[in-house]
């Protein structure tokens, strides 16, 4: 559905009455109420311009091409407005008027992101339904594997050792915990062709089900080879010892620094238990950050060290505001010149608003509104 002439022109209609009507003169009821358009008290800027101001650029914008013709909603992310008059003046309801108009005469065919009010219920929101979203992914990934080749073609069941997930990136997040609620899933749906050996068991299987726990965005701090941390979980387990690499009753620790790249099974048994005890003294290291987590699970052939099957799936989505979907920024600015002689005091104040293409940063509209007042005492805003 696109913007019609008979949207902007329903909106330039009853724009143009309310502001005609506020023309004039301002009556006060016996409640002391006065219509939105009466400008009471002389000097700066009122509610008058405000509503006039929308008045003038809603149907401005629903005019444009890139507005009026599109055959899909149009989204506009807001810019906080500038100020740089003398007055104090809160500039969220110039934006708040204006995007209260668009929406209105619109018809729902431009939007916009709520970018404070209702942020922190969403995030709440959101974050509650991860557990959902990630059991929904563990539920297809368990229904690939069951339907694997060497699953459903070998007449004698398989088996299969579970490694702990290797963490590519240090993050708050016990990614373990993943791949033992699929182990009980591939377990469940499997029917027997799939036997899994008991945690720390030394006994040979045929295939290894582990994993990278991936983080976007973060630093690269105690990198692991996957071949070298699968070789050296094979070794504990033919010793008897944890596969739990913090535990260190199996390796000595030394000082060894934080973001030191690890290249042999040796610099792994020392480096890894020294970075978990910089995580835990580190409230920055240990903070979750906001970005996309990803767990890669991988089903590795025990003999050829081989992965047979790959999948990576997203356990936690980066929270954002939506305005990464955005069409165009509004942004504002209100300019003022000021002059004063004696108890006579004028202020020319000047608002302009763009519309500008996110990617190109073209300015697509641009309009003003401009107003003279005069007065004889200082105005304060409040």
């Amino acid at each position: 559905m696109q913007i019609t002439r008979k949207m902007v022109g329903i909106a330039v209609g009853v724009m143009t009455i309310g502001f005609v009507s506020g023309c004039s003169t301002p009556k006060v009821s016996s409640h002391n109420q006065v219509q939105p358009d009466e400008q009471i008290i002389a000097g700066g800027m009122g509610s008058s311009d405000i509503r006039t101001m929308a008045s003038k650029m809603c149907p401005s914008i629903l005019s444009l091409p890139e507005v009026a013709n599109s055959s899909d909603v149009t989204r506009i992310a807001i810019s906080p407005m500038k100020n740089s008059s003398r007055f104090i003046i809160d500039m969220n309801i110039f934006m708040k008027k204006l995007r209260l108009d668009l929406s209105r005469y619109s018809q729902g065919q431009v939007r916009f992101f709520s970018q404070k009010n209702g942020t922190k219920t969403r995030t709440t929101l959101l974050k509650n339904r991860r557990e959902q979203l990630v059991d929904e992914a563990l539920n297809q990934l368990a229904d690939q594997i069951v339907q694997l080749p060497m699953v459903t073609n070998e007449s004698e069941p398989i088996t299969v050792a579970v490694l702990p997930v290797l963490n590519v990136n240090f993050v708050n997040m016990n990614a373990n915990s993943f791949t033992a609620m699929l182990r009980s899933k591939v377990a469940e749906r499997s029917g027997g062709k799939i036997l899994f050996a008991l945690p720390g068991s030394s006994i040979k299987t045929d295939y290894l089900l582990t994993g990278q726990f991936i983080a976007d965005g973060m630093k690269q701090e105690g990198i692991v080879n996957l071949v070298d941390y699968i070789g050296l979980m094979e070794d504990r387990m033919k010793k008897g010892e944890s596969l739990d690499l913090y535990d260190q009753s199996s390796s000595s620790v030394s000082g060894t620094n934080c973001g030191i790249q690890v290249n042999s099974l040796t610099d792994l048994g020392i480096i890894e238990p020294s970075l978990f005890r910089q995580l835990q003294a580190s409230a920055g290291l240990r903070s979750e950050p906001n970005v996309t987590k990803r767990l890669s699970v991988m089903l590795v052939d025990a003999k050829k060290e081989l992965a047979v099957f790959e999948k990576m799936i997203v356990v936690e989505q980066k929270i954002t505001d939506g305005t990464q979907n955005a069409d165009f920024v509004l942004s504002g600015e209100i300019s003022g010149l000021s002059k004063r002689q004696g108890s006579q005091q004028s202020d020319y104040l000047l608002m302009t608003m763009q519309l500008t293409d996110p990617l190109s940063n073209e300015i697509l509209w641009e309009d003003g509104y401009e107003v003279k007042r005069a007065s004889v005492s200082g105005t304060v805003y409040q």
